[in-house]
């Protein structure tokens, strides 16, 4: 893979096979999102991220045969020989109601690449990690006692590793859950199960007249 890679070497390993896979390395690692977006789109779902060394990343993608699926990818070729996009722009709804903000394929490539992660192993092993170095925190003040700079950096250290490690579970469920949401939303919407969000009402008349003040 060049470290330019193209959408025509990308669309060249989703062309109908039921396996693909790309092994990238170095800067080749950015590509990895707008992989997932174009596989997604063609109808391949992302089996596995693998990291055979330090500087590699493989990705394996299986085609997925559902109707939902397959009707998917014939509206992307359908698309594309029309001289349409191959990844479109979904306006997402936004926090204020009524409203939308622009998210791309890629946006939504990376997010279901996180929650599939999620999925896959939790955080259990990454809280556990911030706790260890919190106790190790405490464990060299209680060393360095007699030294009490030292030891006070040590505790300032370890009180905010150890709130970090008892809130990450929270925070990731809730990122989890928020971001679950969208994508299930992405998906029903791109299969055509619900219609895009509402634009926002247009302002409509008041009764209180020019330069008028309610008061509140």
């Amino acid at each position: 893979m060049s470290h330019t890679m193209k959408d025509a070497e990308i669309l060249a390993h989703f062309d109908g096979r039921g396996r693909a896979e790309f092994l990238l390395g170095g800067f080749e690692g950015r590509h990895s999102d707008k992989i997932t977006a174009i596989a997604y789109e063609l109808g391949y779902d992302l089996q596995a991220t693998e990291m055979p060394s330090k500087s590699t990343i493989r990705l394996i993608f299986v085609r997925n045969d559902s109707p939902t699926a397959r009707q998917r990818a014939q509206q992307t070729h359908g698309r594309l020989r029309a001289g349409g996009p191959l990844l479109q722009v979904w306006a997402a709804p936004a926090a204020q109601p009524g409203a939308t903000t622009p998210v791309t394929a890629i946006d939504m490539a990376s997010k279901r690449r996180g929650l599939a992660a999620y999925e896959a192993n939790g955080v259990k092993g990454f809280a556990v990690f911030v706790a260890l170095l919190s106790l190790g925190c405490f464990i060299v003040a209680w060393v360095q006692r007699d030294t009490p700079g030292t030891a006070l950096a040590m505790v300032m250290l370890g009180i905010p590793l150890a709130v970090t490690a008892a809130l990450i579970p929270r925070w990731t469920k809730r990122w989890y859950e928020k971001n679950r949401r969208l994508v299930d939303l992405y998906d029903q919407q791109r299969a055509g199960q619900v219609g895009p969000p509402p634009p926002p009402p247009a302002p409509g008349p008041t009764d209180q007249r020019p330069g008028e003040w309610d008061g509140q």
